[in-house]
């Protein structure tokens, strides 16, 4: 196997961990949708910034109890996304020394003030990851049962 191949257990969860970051971007984006309405043909906004708008747009909700939840859960789901963000623009890194076997990492550039940061590129590391981006995706249907509950007591243009 090349040097900066991936052992097969390792590339199947790297497919989770991104399979895991593409639904969670996915119900980040349509929660932030229901709480803050923009046209998904001419959105062009990145998720952060859908985050922050959709963040904004809760904080003027009346009641303080789906307002916290929203909030908490948008909270949860930005940064998750950031760590999704730092994994997956990593640059690759492979060390090899005489008379070990090779190591994988992840470099992971820093991010709004976060270090740079050499993650092993294994299944144990990959599965960390993993649940953290599963467990902010939690709720999600919830948020949005919340969020319709939310407007018919307060339809579109009353906070």
């Amino acid at each position: 196997m090349p040097a900066d191949e991936l052992p097969e257990d390792v590339l199947t969860e790297l497919g989770r961990v991104t399979w895991a970051a593409i639904k969670l971007e996915d119900y980040t984006a349509g929660l932030c949708w229901l709480v803050d309405p923009a046209n998904p043909r001419t959105d062009r906004r990145q998720i952060g910034e859908k985050i922050k708008d959709a963040k904004k747009a809760v904080a003027a909700w009346q009641d303080p109890s789906p307002r916290a939840e929203m909030t908490a859960w948008l909270e949860r789901a930005r940064q998750a996304l950031e760590r999704r963000n730092a994994a997956l623009h990593a640059t690759p890194m492979v060390w090899i020394e005489r008379g070990r076997d090779r190591r994988l990492f992840l470099g992971e550039m820093p991010r709004k003030g976060t270090p740079y940061v050499e993650r092993p590129l294994t299944v144990e590391s990959l599965s960390e990851l993993r649940s953290v981006l599963e467990a902010a995706s939690a709720g999600w249907r919830e948020m949005a049962i919340a969020e319709g509950e939310y407007r018919q007591q307060h339809p579109l243009g009353t906070p």
